[in-house]
């Protein structure tokens, strides 16, 4: 997404461009109300955001046992979101309260790179996910630390490009980025698919395993892991679609030319930085070996 503002954020303005209507603000008091909201909101998530990821990569620097491929991806994510919370949030809260247009080129530029780096990771953490299930012992032949490495350089670069999008195909390049968002929610819709119908396969198999050899301990605590990995990748999936769905859905707006306030703007920014906050809370839920890191941490 793009916010143009060249006037504080409480300034009604039109221009050419369908991405930049807005209708006016009904009262000056409570639109003052409404930005100092946003800016606390804004502040709040930030800490959240800036502590959650500091963990997250601290505890792969100190713990040997995560030094490996999968978890390359992980302190990617927790790069991305960081800087989330350390530049573009506060960046943000200068952009209601000031709306000075070198802020905006700036912001506009950082958070296109920073939330696109972000969600590409997220695609190929999911993707790595599926692996994990798909190949069993082939995994770690197939998914090496070097692999992932110049996987993660890849990710990085197209995020650069098309955050850099908007100086070298002016108008469209909205278009190429929401389109982009729109391919990555569909993409990972369809790998968590996929990694839900394996993990049915196998609770399956173990269920029929159940009804052939009796209960036993083994089975039971089986079908309880596999039962619950499906759930957890459901709601990890639905977390995304929460934080990022909206914003497709105002870009789509904008483009037939409905009229959308600054306000709802200020919101879908928000709960597009409220995923960079959740990322750490819900990787260490769904990663046993981050989780005991993090108790070794924080209980020494």
């Amino acid at each position: 997404m793009k916010l143009n503002c060249s006037r504080p954020f409480n300034y009604t303005e039109k221009n050419d461009s369908r991405l930049d209507q807005f209708e006016p603000d009904e009262n000056l008091y409570q639109t003052l109300g409404f930005e100092i909201e946003i800016c606390v909101i804004n502040a709040f998530f930030s800490l959240i955001t800036l502590l959650g990821n500091s963990t997250i990569l601290l505890i792969v620097w100190m713990t040997c046992s995560l030094h490996s491929a999968a978890y390359i991806l992980l302190t990617s994510l927790a790069v991305s979101d960081l800087a989330v919370g350390l530049l573009i949030q506060p960046l943000f809260k200068a952009v209601i309260q000031s709306g000075i247009s070198t802020i905006i080129l700036v912001f506009n530029i950082l958070v296109n790179f920073f939330c696109c780096a972000s969600l590409l990771t997220i695609t190929a953490i999911s993707i790595d996910l599926f692996l994990v299930l798909q190949l069993h012992l082939r995994y770690h032949a197939v998914v090496t630390s070097f692999r992932v490495t110049w996987l993660v350089i890849f990710i990085w670069v197209s995020a650069g490009v098309l955050a850099s999008t908007k100086y070298w195909i002016a108008s469209p390049s909205q278009v190429v980025i929401s389109v982009t968002i729109n391919s990555l929610l569909v993409g990972n819709f369809i790998v968590y698919l996929k990694i839900y119908l394996v993990v049915r396969r196998h609770q399956r198999q173990i269920q029929h395993m159940h009804h052939q050899q009796g209960a036993n301990n083994e089975n039971i605590l089986s079908m309880k892991r596999f039962k619950k990995s499906a759930m957890n990748t459901f709601f990890v999936f639905i977390i995304l679609l929460f934080c990022y769905l909206p914003s497709s859905f105002i870009v789509y707006l904008a483009f037939t030319s409905v009229i959308i306030s600054r306000k709802v703007f200020a919101i879908v920014f928000t709960l597009i930085f409220l995923n960079s906050s959740l990322n750490p809370a819900l990787y260490c839920w769904r990663d046993r070996e981050i989780r005991t890191a993090v108790k070794q941490l924080f209980c020494r």
